[in-house]
């Protein structure tokens, strides 16, 4: 039992696979890392087969809140976010985290962004919303604002502070996080145009496949510092590997493999 896996649908955008195999070959480990592509009646039958030939395995959408129901322990933060990433296989007991969460932590740290006393906008609602909203009130002191198609969602209205809608937005925001598909590849759009990002602030995408999107580009049209997601792809690949494997890897190592997948 020494191979590990990513389960999604669909799974080929990602770049763990190609990631997690060079590293385990330069570390003369010898494992495995699978990519999954996984139906929702499959997930049963993945369990079992998990719970006896994975070491853990890696989670992403569609299922990172589905997943919760099929695990024997969950931690503070991933039941507090109510998503989970990374698994671990403890002697057939499964135990559920929220890599994501410390891969934002990190990112933010790397590129020295402090949120502390700012006014933090937060594009969209779904589980990686959550989790850089649960992130942010659980270690910093500022004010977020989630940006939504559905103010009456139930679901929204107990977990987050303030819902906005989209035609309600105004260019008053310090930071401005893209937490919707909207903008990866191929597609070209933007969740917000230009005139709703305040000039000099700073906006962060989840998304890394392409590093810059339509976001970020209107996001430097007025004079914004940039984030993307690939540090906390990074972030949460480091927490993966250290979860899994007990293994700590250099960020240059992980990113230099990292752009020999994604840039073509």
């Amino acid at each position: 039992m020494n191979a590990s896996a990513l389960i999604g649908k669909p799974v080929t955008h990602s770049a763990g696979q190609y990631i997690y195999n060079k590293i385990f070959k330069k570390n003369n480990i010898n494992s495995i890392y699978l990519s999954i592509d996984l139906d929702m009646e499959n997930i049963p039958v993945f369990i079992r087969f998990a719970r006896e030939n994975l070491l853990g395995f890696n989670v992403t959408a569609p299922y990172k809140e589905v997943i919760l129901k099929y695990l024997d322990v969950i931690d503070d933060t991933a039941s507090g976010i109510g998503a989970v990433n990374l698994v671990k296989n403890c002697s057939g007991k499964l135990y559920g985290y929220n890599a994501d969460y410390n891969g934002f932590l990190f990112s933010l740290k790397h590129n020295k962004i402090d949120p502390n006393g700012k006014k933090i906008l937060i594009l969209g609602t779904g589980g990686t919303a959550r989790m850089v909203y649960y992130a942010l009130k659980s270690n910093y002191k500022c004010t977020v604002f989630n940006a939504t198609r559905n103010l009456e969602n139930k679901k929204n209205k107990n977990f987050f502070d303030n819902l906005i809608a989209y035609d309600e937005l105004m260019p008053e925001y310090d930071i401005i996080i893209n937490c919707t598909p909207v903008g990866t590849f191929p597609d070209i759009k933007s969740p917000i145009d230009g005139s709703k990002i305040m000039h000099k602030s700073t906006a962060i995408d989840m998304i890394y496949n392409p590093q810059k999107t339509k976001f970020l580009a209107l996001a430097e049209n007025k004079g914004c510092s940039t984030v993307n997601g690939v540090d906390l792809f990074i972030g949460q690949g480091l927490e993966t590997l250290k979860k899994l494997y007990n293994l700590s890897i250099d960020y240059q190592e992980f990113k230099l493999l990292f752009n020999e997948k994604i840039i073509k």
